[in-house]
């Protein structure tokens, strides 16, 4: 088992590589043997395009406990960010694990906290 650390905001460090594509989605930057950027997004080699609206922005993926090979975790983020069947959404920049888990979380503190107790987890599944 590994523990991952997947981080966003990293809006201020660019990547970009010529002609009129921005970097292909899954360039990796390896900053050491237990993190570095991924980019989740960009230009798609495949569709011989790129769906996005600007520059993409890469997530920090760090190993926080546990033993496994960097690219290995890193082409694991990636395959979960190839499609989000929950949406329909297709290369997707977060994670479909995060993205369900803040939407359930949203769900959980939406509830009103005065009248009546929140229902346990198990019923947002």
């Amino acid at each position: 088992m590994v523990g991952v650390q997947i981080a966003d905001g990293w809006d201020q460090l660019k990547v970009f590589r010529n002609g009129s594509y921005p970097v292909i989605r899954g360039t990796a930057m390896v900053t050491n043997s237990r993190s570095g950027f991924l980019w989740t997004s960009g230009f798609v080699p495949r569709l011989d395009t790129y769906m996005g609206p600007d520059t993409p922005n890469p997530l920090l993926v760090s190993i926080r406990r546990g033993e496994a090979p960097l690219t290995t975790v890193m082409s694991d983020v990636l395959a979960l960010t190839k499609i989000n069947f929950n949406t329909c959404l297709f290369n997707d920049r977060e994670p479909v694990t995060i993205r369900f888990a803040d939407a359930i979380g949203d769900i959980l503190v939406a509830a009103p906290l005065q009248r009546e107790p929140m229902l346990p987890f198990k019923f947002y599944i």
